[in-house]
């Protein structure tokens, strides 16, 4: 009884499906690399360029150097919302808070829920308010 030296090659329906899964995985990753979002057009001067258009008129109807008040939308969004306001209004000081005279409002997806101590001023549109605080001068 002689026996065969043991094998070191694959069978060759082992050796096709791992050529198979590989040429898969490869096709997958060409694909991934194919649909990426192109860097350039990800630039975040954009956003604040945007940002600057839409707070642009109510800067001019604003004190050079003042606190302001602002209220938003809440949650995520209005997080970012209020710190674009913070950077397009520079160098106001913009408040989180409705207890100032003048209250920015900034509510770009939503209609305003604001408090009722606060009167319109002027609806710069885009979501941009201006309001004044009834009970404070």
């Amino acid at each position: 009884m002689s026996q065969s030296p043991p094998s070191d090659r694959l069978p060759a329906r082992t050796a096709i499906g791992v050529l198979v899964f590989i040429l898969f995985c490869l096709l997958s990753s060409v694909r991934v690399v194919h649909n990426a979002p192109n860097p350039a057009s990800l630039r975040e001067d954009d956003i604040a360029q945007r940002s600057d258009q839409r707070f642009a008129s109510l800067k001019t109807q604003l004190p050079e150097r003042d606190v302001i008040g602002y209220v938003g939308e809440s949650g995520n969004a209005g997080t970012s919302d209020y710190y674009l306001a913070q950077y397009a209004l520079a160098p106001l000081v913009i408040d989180h808070s409705a207890n100032h005279h003048f209250v920015i409002g900034s509510f770009p997806d939503s209609s305003p829920e604001f408090p009722g101590n606060l009167a319109l001023v002027r609806d710069f549109g885009n979501g941009v308010l201006l309001f004044s605080n009834k009970d404070v001068r």
